[in-house]
């Protein structure tokens, strides 16, 4: 019988010294987990900073006038998503075929400020704080309107998605609040466009 309980306990100490072992192993691959999932997120707060930021960059050249020109447009569409570059070409056929149409007639897209909620746009674009989901991201862009005795101020936000490209904007989403101001998002306003080109709603 003493034999046996000798027998026992050792048995006991080798399996608690597994389970001890196991449980250690286990606790470190979750902590390593952890880790290498705080530095992905941190990695993507960088990359999806940068894009808000080259954004901004680029904005005094798409400033007003409706769709940009085509040399703007090009250094703009290495930040896009495709399905945003696509939804910009769709809004440029939809502006050609009005202008032939009635070419006595305003178009659509082609004076005001296509990527901010001001009609004139802004005078100076800040990115701001950035949100970040799994496939998702924003980025509120701070932005300014400066002339002669009117100073103004607003955020409206970009969107973007995780592409196989690294991360890319989606959609500009406006957020002024005053009387006239754009609202929706840009995606928004040219399906508008483009579901009244095809006699799917009414004209305002």
């Amino acid at each position: 019988m003493a034999g046996l309980a000798v027998l026992v306990t050792l048995a006991l100490s080798i399996t608690g010294t597994g389970i001890a072992r196991a449980q250690e192993e286990y606790g470190s691959t979750r902590d390593a987990e952890a880790r290498a999932a705080r530095a992905a997120a941190a990695e993507d707060g960088v990359a999806v900073a940068a894009m808000g930021a080259a954004f901004c960059a680029v904005y005094p050249d798409i400033r007003g006038g409706g769709l940009p020109d085509p040399e703007p447009r090009m250094r703009l569409e290495p930040l896009l998503t495709l399905a945003f570059d696509g939804a910009l070409d769709a809004a440029g056929h939809l502006r050609d075929r009005a202008i032939r149409r009635a070419p006595g007639d305003k178009p659509p897209f082609v004076d005001g400020d296509l990527f901010s909620s001001l009609f004139e746009g802004a005078t100076d674009c800040q990115a701001g704080a950035v949100t970040l989901g799994r496939h998702t991201a924003g980025v509120v862009l701070h932005y300014r309107y400066a002339q002669g005795t009117t100073q103004m101020g607003w955020t409206d936000r970009l969107t973007l998605l995780r592409t196989d490209d690294g991360w890319r904007i989606d959609d500009v989403v406006y957020g002024g609040s005053w009387d006239f101001a754009s609202r929706g998002s840009l995606r928004s306003a040219i399906e508008a466009a483009a579901a009244e080109d095809a006699g799917l709603t009414p004209p305002d």
